[in-house]
C-alpha cells in the first residue's frame, strides 16, 4: 500500500500465472482408436491417449487499487 495523503491509499497488483509456459493438459480424448495410435505407457501403467484442451499459457495480469 502506498499512502497518499490523509485518506488516499493506492494497491499495486501483479499476479502472474503458468510463469514457464509448459504445456498443462486438461483432457484428453477417451477414444479407444487414440488411445492405441500412440500405444505408450506412462510409468503408472496407463496409456498415454491424444491431448484434446489444454489450460491456458502464460499470463500476466496489473493492477492498481484506489481506496478513499
Amino acid at each position: 500500500m502506498i499512502p497518499w495523503g490523509e485518506r488516499v491509499r493506492f494497491e499495486l497488483i501483479a499476479e502472474g500465472f503458468n510463469l514457464f509456459n509448459r504445456f498443462n493438459e486438461a483432457a484428453a480424448s477417451p477414444f479407444i482408436d487414440d488411445v492405441k495410435a500412440f500405444n505408450q505407457r506412462a510409468e503408472n501403467g496407463r496409456y498415454y491417449s491424444r491431448s484434446t484442451a489444454s489450460y491456458d499459457p502464460r499470463q500476466f495480469q496489473f493492477g492498481l487499487k484506489i481506496n478513499f
